[in-house]
C-alpha cells in the first residue's frame, strides 16, 4: 500500500478519537477543528517516523497532546478544561486502550478505494502535500468555503461508507 492510503486509512480509522480528545478539551468547534487539521498535517509530515509496531491512534493522540499543549503555551489563554498534566494523562490512558485497527480500518481502505478522482486530488492536496486550504482554493480556484465544505462532505461520506460497511459485515 502506498504511503498516502496507509496514512489516510490510519488517520480516518482514529479520527473521531481524535476529534473527541481535542473536544473534550477546547469547546469552540472551530478552534477544535482547526487543531485537528493541525495535528493532521504533522501527522502526515511525521509520518515516515511512525512506528508501526504501536497503534497509530495512540500516536495521533501523542501528537494531538502536544499540539494542545503548544497551543495552550502560546496563548495561556486557550479556554482549556484540563491541565497540560491532566492532557498528557488522557494521552498514556488512550495509549493504554486503542485496539488495533480492525474491520474499520478494512472498511476505510475499501472506501477510499471507491472515491471520485476529484476526491482523491483534494485528499492529496490536503494530506500528501501538506497544503493549507487557501493554497488548496487557489490551485482549484475555488474558494475557502467550498473547499472546508468539500473536506467536510468528504469525511462525512468515508464515515457513512464505513458504518455501512460495517453493518453489512455484522448482518452477512
Amino acid at each position: 500500500m502506498d504511503p498516502q492510503a496507509e496514512y489516510l486509512k490510519l488517520l480516518f480509522g482514529c479520527e473521531l478519537e481524535i476529534r473527541a480528545f481535542i473536544g473534550s478539551i477546547i469547546r469552540d468547534a472551530n478552534d477544535a477543528d482547526d487543531l485537528f487539521q493541525e495535528v493532521a498535517l504533522t501527522l502526515w509530515k511525521e509520518f515516515s517516523r511512525y512506528d508501526r509496531s504501536r497503534p497509530f491512534g495512540a500516536w495521533a493522540q501523542g501528537i494531538a497532546g502536544m499540539k494542545l499543549m503548544q497551543r495552550w503555551d502560546q496563548t495561556k489563554r486557550l479556554p482549556v478544561v484540563l491541565s497540560p498534566e491532566a492532557i498528557e494523562a488522557v494521552s498514556r490512558a488512550f495509549d493504554q486502550t486503542e485496539s488495533p485497527p480492525s474491520r474499520r480500518a478494512e472498511a476505510l481502505e475499501d472506501c477510499l478505494k471507491h472515491l471520485p478522482e476529484k476526491s482523491r486530488q483534494l485528499l492529496a492536496l490536503r494530506y500528501e502535500r501538506s497544503l493549507k486550504i487557501d493554497e488548496i482554493a487557489q490551485e482549484l480556484k475555488a474558494t475557502l468555503d467550498s473547499i472546508y465544505q468539500s473536506l467536510s462532505r468528504l469525511r462525512t461520506r468515508l464515515q457513512d461508507c464505513v458504518n455501512r460497511r460495517l453493518s453489512a459485515h455484522k448482518m452477512a
